[in-house]
């Protein structure tokens, strides 16, 4: 019934890095993704990839700053996220994918305009810990202005599952690292998806 009830709906589906890490539980979600794509559901899959990127920033001498669980990105670490996101973690999934048949495309939120971001301004924070307030500078971070799913729209509908990373523009050509449980949320509202399954270990969306 469940399945009857959801065919032809869209699913938007944010996996955490904890996942994409490990080949077993990549392997579980990919077949569950696989069921629910053969039964008829249209599926896009977002994913983020902080543990990934903290361990390519020190193994590269980066030292990753985090603040109240938000990652500070500057040049290098832009081009980190870049090559993790966009590379090594988006290929991953598709392997996995692949592994169980489906036919998966991977995008950036910069691919085909979907995800337009402004940089994130200068922003005062509160340490829970110490009750201390501070202005923190996130560099090449972006809050979402906009989003357009014309693209995966056009995939969906051709039996494609878009594989999206956390990465968006603007007009001037910028890229910005941002919240993949964000950017999974645009989407889903954008395309009027069915649902929205995040799975993460983040403290804060679990609360």
């Amino acid at each position: 019934p469940y399945f009857r009830r959801h065919k032809g709906a869209a699913f938007v589906v944010k996996c955490g890095g904890e996942i994409a890490r490990d080949k077993q539980a990549l392997d579980l979600l990919a077949g569950d993704l696989a069921l629910c794509a053969y039964v008829g559901i249209r599926l896009v899959l977002v994913h983020g990839g902080g543990p990934q990127a903290t361990e390519l920033s020190k193994r590269l001498g980066v030292e990753p700053e985090i603040v109240l669980g938000r990652r500070v990105t500057d040049d290098a670490t832009l081009e980190v996220a870049k090559m993790v996101f966009a590379g090594q973690i988006n290929i991953d999934i598709l392997g996995a994918l692949r592994r169980h048949g489906l036919q998966a495309v991977g995008l950036s939120g910069v691919d085909g305009g979907i995800v337009t971001a402004v940089r994130r301004p200068v922003t005062e924070v509160l340490d829970p810990a110490t009750g201390e307030r501070k202005n923190v500078d996130f560099g090449h971070v972006g809050d979402i202005v906009s989003v357009d799913t014309k693209l995966l729209r056009k995939l969906v509908d051709e039996g494609y599952v878009p594989v999206v990373s956390s990465l968006g523009g603007d007009d001037r050509g910028r890229i910005y690292n941002i919240n993949a449980d964000t950017v999974a949320a645009r989407i889903a509202i954008d395309m009027k998806a069915d649902k929205l399954i995040v799975l993460t270990a983040a403290p804060g969306l679990l609360a």
